[in-house]
């Protein structure tokens, strides 16, 4: 997501008359270090934005970005790291990966469908044309959203046939490549940017907020103390949301991809806060402090009467973050963020060297 925002920020920089290439990876077979939906903005003068390799593409790529330039016509190339002998510019990838990477002309007054997507956080999939067999040009696109609108250069008939293909598939949320009557498209799926709540303003906060901003998400601050919770001590933050323990339930609305950390360092903060979070939408709760604290709060919620589904309580992590010896608030905000990034990708967050399978979990 920060990658695309990157992008994006430089496209709406470029002067009207300005043309720079935009190169996005399509297709996947094999193993390769990005995957479908991973872009790189390419300007005129060789500046790049983004990657679409570990850096072994970039090179080739950049070259045939100057010939689409020229002729203003996309284009899909292949780079076939297969081979055993060395391939790209004499070096030996060693991918093992068949990749497709679609190369087009941008300019700040001209984007593919669906670039409202990127400015409003909607869930989305577009449909590109990637063949020259088909029906369609290169690039010709359509989009759709998860309420059923969308906007579309293909005939109607063809546009429903996809819409309905796609939201049978709206759950996998994941981009993948199909051929159809009228040609091959690439299926993009377009996620919201993660939305990190975080209760409380400790030093240990600034680390997470910062981190988490790397990483492309959205960061809201919550707490009560107004001479704490300030622009100037969280400049990156999105939204700063003064708002006591008791109030929280009016003045912040979790989604159901809602993830949240309480750090407030009070007992009865984080219990009031956590009341309320566990009937909310939340997708991820993770609450500092060990694990005897958290269990003494479900505990006293039992003896006051609040009923808790299992649904509920597995969505409860604490104490919070992955176990790799974390101890400065740093080395806590990557233990703590890693841990959320796996459970949205629905990972254990264990060793890499001891998964079995594909490290992204494809065929």
């Amino acid at each position: 997501m920060k990658e695309i925002q990157e992008i994006l920020k430089k496209i709406d920089s470029l002067q009207p008359d300005e043309k720079a290439i935009l190169a996005t990876v399509v297709d996947v077979q094999g193993s390769s270090y990005r995957l479908p939906g991973a872009k790189m903005l390419i300007l005129k003068n060789g500046e790049t934005f983004g990657t679409v390799s570990g850096g072994c593409l970039e090179a080739d790529v950049l070259e045939r970005a100057k010939q689409v330039l020229e002729t203003g016509e996309p284009q899909v190339f292949v780079y076939d790291t297969t081979n055993d002998q060395d391939s790209i510019f004499s070096l030996n990838m060693g991918c093992r990966g068949v990749i497709r990477i679609l190369l087009e002309v941008v300019g700040n007054k001209m984007w593919h469908l669906g670039i409202h997507h990127y400015k409003t956080s909607a869930e989305e999939f577009i449909a590109t044309s990637i063949s020259e067999d088909g029906k369609y040009p290169i690039c010709t696109r359509a989009s759709f959203d998860a309420r059923g609108d969308g906007s579309t250069e293909l005939e109607e008939e063809d546009y429903q046939f996809l819409q309905k293909e796609i939201y049978e598939r709206w759950e996998d949320k994941s981009s993948f490549v199909e051929t159809y009557e009228f040609g091959e498209f690439f299926i993009e799926y377009l996620s919201p940017p993660t939305e990190l709540t975080i209760f409380g303003a400790g030093a240990d906060t600034i680390p997470v907020t910062e981190f988490a901003k790397n990483l492309g998400w959205r960061v809201s601050i919550v707490d009560h103390r107004e001479e704490v919770v300030t622009k100037e001590r969280y400049p990156s933050a999105d939204e700063i949301i003064i708002s006591r323990p008791e109030d929280v339930a009016e003045k912040v609305i979790f989604g159901e991809d809602s993830v949240v950390v309480l750090m407030t360092h009070n007992y009865e903060h984080d219990k009031t806060i956590l009341k309320s979070l566990l009937k909310s939408e939340a997708k991820y709760i993770g609450a500092l402090g060990p694990k005897r604290r958290s269990e003494n709060m479900l505990r006293e919620f039992q003896e006051e009467g609040l009923e808790l589904s299992e649904i509920e309580l597995e969505k409860l992590y604490s104490p919070v973050g992955l176990d790799i010896g974390a101890d400065t608030p740093e080395t806590i905000a990557i233990a703590i963020l890693a841990e959320i990034q796996a459970v949205l990708k629905d990972r254990k967050g264990g060793f890499l060297r001891n998964r079995e399978g594909s490290i992204y979990g494809r065929n």
